[in-house]
């Protein structure tokens, strides 16, 4: 239970760090001080994923070094709608509506259909791309259902907008590209920090 918990922790560290050095450094330029909700929206943000990069399994260093074969043709499936099954497809598209609503929940930015549309399709490819290295199936579908959940997502943050009558109010972007950079740095820490199989000698 211990070495469990001790596990989650560490994989959470791996995507928490690169992005917390990344505040870090634009708060140390920042004489105006942020409040306290700004940054909680923020680890929300971060924390979702977490668990989207938990979920899906990107492919990591590690994984490239353990497999004699770096990218395998068979596992990349480029047809749509003919490896997964209905319920592996609506999944995919539940796991990235939280996407769709919190990005123009957060930053103004995003409050039109194209900008978060696009950024999670990105994320969604680069998750994609990471998992042609852990022998992972690299689908199409999951693509497009993840791009269209996330729409899904924005049209809930529209439709929430309407019902309120309130504009959301934006947390202050650190700089235009602040959610783009938590999505790649959570990426980028995963791949280079996450080693899963130290912890199979403890297990």
């Amino acid at each position: 239970m211990f070495l469990e918990i001790l596990f989650t922790l560490y994989q959470i560290f791996c995507i928490f760090l690169p992005c917390l050095i990344y505040q870090w450094i634009y708060l140390r330029k920042n004489t105006d001080p942020i409040p306290l909700s700004r940054l909680v929206w923020r680890y929300i943000f971060i924390f979702y994923l977490y668990l989207v990069i938990n979920i899906t399994g990107v492919g990591t260093l590690w994984d490239i070094l353990s497999y004699p074969e770096i990218i395998r043709i068979d596992e990349i499936s480029l047809i749509p709608f003919q490896a997964s099954s209905l319920m592996t497809n609506l999944l995919n598209a539940f796991m990235f509506m939280p996407l769709g609503f919190l990005l123009p929940l957060i930053w103004k930015k995003y409050r039109q259909w194209f900008a978060p549309i696009s950024l999670a399709f990105g994320f969604s490819l680069m998750v994609e791309l990471l998992q042609l290295f852990n022998r992972r199936v690299t689908d199409i579908n999951d693509l497009m259902m993840n791009t269209l959940g996330a729409f899904l997502g924005f049209l809930i943050w529209r439709g929430w907008q309407c019902l309120i009558n309130q504009e959301s109010k934006e947390i202050m972007a650190f700089n235009k590209h602040e959610a783009a950079s938590y999505i790649f740095l959570s990426l980028i820490g995963t791949f280079f920090l996450y080693n899963w199989r130290f912890f199979l000698r403890f297990l």
